[in-house]
């Protein structure tokens, strides 16, 4: 296994064990989403297929958790992490950073509320997307403020970079 996926790994089992015991009871009703703001960080910061890859892995992980229809959070998350990394910039403002990640993580768990609300499901409450829809962006967004200087910090790391990057980077004139 390489030092990539041995860190995904690791990464979405602690933020999905985090948001099971922790950061779902406290926030409840509030669909605050430690594992969707992982997704996005990190797309932000390493782009679209980075974010495709873990926000798949991520949700059918989580889909397989929970009492809806798995595959929902799976295509949900692929879906945040292709935006967020299709605006992915590792110099943009960290606080523009979690706007962007707490916007965006908001707007999926809207979107997937209405999904399962659609589709009868019982772990549905469409009534509830607006009412919830500014705190889940607040909530969001404060944890991608507290998950930006790690993933800045590990994503820096030439042990996480991937070969080809490396050399892209290398290759590329300074100027």
């Amino acid at each position: 296994m390489t030092s990539r996926l041995a860190a995904a790994v690791a990464a979405v089992f602690t933020a999905l064990l985090l948001q099971a015991t922790l950061i779902g009871p406290v926030t409840a009703p509030v669909p605050i989403s430690l594992p969707a703001v992982l997704v996005a960080v990190v797309a932000l910061y390493s782009g679209p297929g980075t974010g495709i890859s873990l926000g798949f892995a991520a949700g059918l992980l989580a889909d397989l958790g929970s009492a809806h229809p798995a595959g929902v959070l799976a295509l949900a998350w692929l879906g945040l992490g292709l935006a967020a990394g299709m605006l992915a910039d590792p110099d943009r403002s960290w606080v523009r950073q979690a706007l962007l990640a707490g916007t965006g993580c908001a707007v999926v768990a809207a979107g997937v509320t209405v999904l399962l609300a659609l589709l009868d499901s019982s772990a549905a409450d469409g009534a509830a997307v607006l009412v919830h829809l500014a705190p889940t962006a607040l909530g969001d967004g404060l944890l991608a403020v507290l998950l930006i200087p790690a993933a800045r910090s590990l994503l820096a790391s030439p042990a996480l970079r991937s070969s080809r990057a490396a050399t892209t980077r290398r290759a590329l004139p300074r100027g």
